[in-house]
């Protein structure tokens, strides 16, 4: 059983950006990417720390990939991995997306 919680505004999130939320004292990124909704937990494999600091952007300069600000480690967000830095090949936790009549949801077990 899944407990469901709304994702806001991504009917109004433009493509190849990314947002946070917190759902149940967890930190998660929202990401819209060719069209799809992608959430991934807001945590570096590195050192399991946010990838952003307080209200900075999670992409890097470009928009291109989402940055860990800590050690500068650049994540693809289509599917998570880490391409430079110190966790290459390592992967962001993708979280479970859900959507209902329009709205996405994040589904937590």
């Amino acid at each position: 059983m899944f407990n469901k919680h709304l994702i806001p505004n991504t009917q109004n999130l433009p493509e190849g950006k990314a947002l946070n939320i917190t759902v149940e004292k967890y930190n998660f990124l929202v990401t819209k990417q060719k069209g799809q909704i992608i959430v991934y937990e807001n945590l570096c494999p590195h050192q399991k720390k946010p990838l952003n600091c307080s209200s900075d952007s999670v992409l890097d300069e470009e928009g291109d990939y989402l940055k860990c600000h800590h050690h500068g480690a650049l994540f693809s967000p289509l599917d998570g991995t880490c391409i430079i830095g110190p966790c290459i090949g390592s992967h962001l936790k993708k979280a479970t997306v859900g959507i209902e009549q329009g709205n996405c949801y994040l589904l937590l077990a």
